[in-house]
């Protein structure tokens, strides 16, 4: 999501400074890295940018060279555009997405020694696929307090895709009672109109809505502001970077706040280890095999931005709640 310029200034909660562990040396030579980018290829205010923010902060630290593709977004395109990589015999190949799993799989099998990596993504299940993923009930926790903390009405709402994993809404759930146990949850999943969703939520009373869907949430930002107009109080929780927004000076006072996962830092993780020779290597899921790294609010992988001064004012609280956020997922 574009990061809202101004008096606000990003808050980000709970976390400890990532080490930059090991670089390459001068004698190692250059890494040379391929990337398949999701549909709509940098410029995307979204999973593509992120990821190119991670090689750009790499850059000032590791000599690389950098093949780049673009998926069109059939499953046909995304493995072509993978075996372009291999055959330019990149080092490493990252590719941005969890659409690109059903490819990985095929490809990483057909090649294994080639070494792979995957947004997240933690279904490949094959020695030579990195999986980086982030801890999703952590980030889900963490907007369930802010909402739970700013509610007047004491119902609040979540929505999210049916392809997304529901740790999300675990987390919120728990979250948001941690705060306050009686509060009314109202849990949505839908792959259609978001904004419509959101409407009727606002209709049965949920005054604070934490939204998770792919892609742009400016229509449910109007729908959010629309309420407001007609003297309703309701507020509006994001995710980074799936979600990506044009802020309008009537839309941007109600986004209250954004999970952000932290994509550049795992690009950059990853491509330290690859400057010395290894991987990363932690057990995602033991029972599937895979093998990565999942990050978490501890290594500053899953944040929260405040942008609303109501929110900016709940930092030392919604920071109290962090900790007990970061014991998820271990």
């Amino acid at each position: 999501m574009k990061k809202i310029r101004g008096v606000l200034a990003i808050i980000a909660i709970f976390g400890i400074t990532i080490s930059s562990s090991s670089f390459a040396s001068a004698n190692q030579p250059e890494l040379h890295i391929g990337v398949a980018y999701d549909t709509g290829g940098l410029g995307d205010h979204s999973l593509n940018d992120a990821v190119n923010s991670g090689f750009q902060s790499a850059k000032k630290r590791i000599g690389f060279s950098l093949e780049s593709t673009v998926t069109i977004g059939s499953e046909s395109d995304r493995q072509a555009r993978v075996l372009s990589l291999v055959k330019k015999s990149c080092d490493l190949i990252l590719v941005v997405g969890s659409q690109y799993a059903s490819a990985l799989k095929v490809l990483a099998a057909q090649f294994p020694d080639q070494k792979f990596a995957i947004i997240n993504d933690e279904t490949v299940g094959l020695r030579n696929v990195t999986s980086l993923v982030f801890a999703e009930d952590q980030g889900g926790y963490l907007a369930g307090v802010t909402a739970a903390l700013l509610t007047q009405s004491s119902k609040i709402g979540i929505i999210t895709n049916l392809s997304q994993s529901k740790d999300f809404d675990k987390g919120f759930a728990l979250g948001a009672q941690a705060v306050k146990k009686g509060i009314l949850i109202n849990s949505k999943y839908t792959n259609d109109s978001t904004a419509n969703v959101a409407k009727q939520m606002i209709a049965d009373g949920v005054d604070m809505i934490f939204s998770t869907n792919p892609g742009s949430d400016v229509d449910v930002l109007n729908v959010v502001a629309s309420a407001n107009k007609d003297g309703k109080s309701v507020g509006l929780i994001g995710l980074e970077p799936e979600q990506y927004a044009t802020l309008s000076p009537t839309t941007k006072r109600y986004l209250i706040a954004s999970v952000v996962k932290r994509l550049d830092t795992a690009v950059v993780d990853l491509l330290s280890e690859m400057s010395i020779g290894n991987t990363l290597s932690d057990i995602v899921n033991p029972s599937l095999g895979i093998s990565g790294r999942r990050y978490g609010i501890i290594d500053k992988g899953v944040e929260i931005s405040l942008w609303s001064s109501k929110s900016i004012k709940l930092k030392k609280q919604i920071n109290y709640f962090a900790k007990k956020a970061a014991k998820l997922s271990t």
